[in-house]
């Protein structure tokens, strides 16, 4: 299939869970524990109806937004994401190429395989990095000094990443660093022939930011490098320090709740990332959709509010911008169009949501991005049936 004959999100994920080994699909797919979190992120996308208008002048609609102080062609951007380059050597150049190409940008995150003087360049300087706090200060402040040097305006405190849950689909596949499959796996590995041969003469697995005796860290090195800076102190306080260091913008990612937001806010935060990780790190918590709208309130317009988890749909980023936030975020999305067809397949995953975008603006009869605010409207939900009165002078409690 031509990647240019794929028309949804849904078709883009079908053909890279066709290209990837099951083990690597559900890495990339996969969520904490019962993964209800991550299905409680599309399920709160389906819960939403939007309230079609009629008879309005559609001529002319832009998607084009302004935020921080940059111009995107829509509010769309790609959220950070580690270890892409199991979907496909090319990994983040690819995704940053094509996010610059479409107007938008790439969230690059510390565990990335490939570094951030790398990913700057494929993005023409259309690039936010992430920054972690590890145990060993001398790793941040470096990241943040080369981050700096490139000319990087923005960056993205991760805030959600000191603890993390089991994800049991990569506990059965021995997805650990280095991977240790299971002959199930092995077999399935050799099924794909193409995955292979791109692993084997594409790029190597490293975390490409950080080092070793003057080289990126490799596979089997970075479980123990990991371990060790791994840094269960980092706290508000470690904002304050990096807000002083920074002087350019900064966001926290992680905020679920309007009174981490407030705090963001008072620790000189220019915006906050809703996010929950996509439901891989910490289950049985919220949506963001779903908490989207208090953190907004919140904020109330003092700084800029970027939401991810379950976009999948031009609607939903409909839904997401009229419920409080300035831009969308989607991970996985784009993960697939670049299991899917590297550079090509990113940037079809932009076409996609982008078109759909425009058409659901149209029908909710919003011509521009700044039309979308309280356009939101849920689905009722059918009232719990009442219970069946109790026998007397039976006690029928559990």
């Amino acid at each position: 299939m031509a990647i240019q004959s794929m028309f949804s999100v849904d078709e883009v994920q079908r053909r890279a869970r066709r290209r990837l080994p099951k083990m690597v699909y559900d890495f990339v797919e996969g969520g904490a524990l019962d993964e209800r979190t991550l299905g409680r992120n599309r399920d709160a996308f389906a819960a939403v109806s939007l309230q079609q208008r009629i008879l309005v002048d559609l001529a002319e609609i832009s998607t084009a937004t302004r935020v921080l102080g940059q111009e995107f062609a829509t509010p769309i951007i790609v959220s950070p994401m580690g270890m892409l380059t199991v979907c496909h050597p090319a990994a983040d150049v690819a995704v940053a190429a094509a996010a610059a190409s479409a107007g938008s940008l790439f969230v690059h995150s510390p565990w990335s395989g490939v570094s951030i003087e790398e990913a700057h360049a494929a993005a023409e300087g259309r690039l936010w990095e992430q920054i972690a706090f590890w145990k060993t200060q001398d790793h941040t402040d470096e990241h943040l000094s080369r981050a700096h040097n490139l000319g990087v305006e923005t960056i993205v405190v991760a805030g959600d990443v000191t603890l993390s849950s089991k994800r049991e689909r990569d506990l059965r596949h021995g997805t650990s660093m280095p991977p240790k499959p299971p002959l199930r796996d092995v077999v399935d590995v050799s099924m794909h022939p193409g995955w292979v041969a791109r692993w084997l003469t594409g790029r190597k697995m490293t975390y490409g930011t950080y080092s070793i005796d003057g080289r990126p860290i490799r596979m089997g090195e970075m479980a123990r490098w990991m371990g060790d800076n791994n840094n269960r102190r980092a706290s508000w306080d470690d904002v304050a320090a990096l807000r002083r260091k920074w002087d350019g913008q900064l966001l926290v990612k992680g905020i679920m709740t309007p009174e981490d937001a407030q705090i963001a806010l008072d620790h000189g935060a220019d915006g906050v990332y809703v996010s929950n990780h996509g439901g891989r790190q910490f289950d049985a918590q919220p949506s963001t959709l779903d908490v989207l709208p208090a953190i907004a309130e919140a904020v109330n317009g003092r700084a800029a509010i970027v939401v991810d988890g379950g976009v999948r749909r031009g609607s939903d980023v409909v839904a997401a911008l009229a419920a409080g936030a300035d831009l969308v975020g989607a991970g996985r999305p784009f993960a697939y169009g670049l299991s899917a067809g590297g550079r090509d397949g990113v940037a079809r995953v932009f076409e996609i949501l982008a078109d759909e975008l425009e058409t659901a603006m149209g029908f909710v009869a919003a011509t521009g991005i700044p039309e979308l605010a309280g356009r939101r409207r849920p689905v009722e939900k059918p009232t719990a049936p009442l219970r069946e009165p109790s026998p007397a002078g039976r006690d029928t409690a559990g």
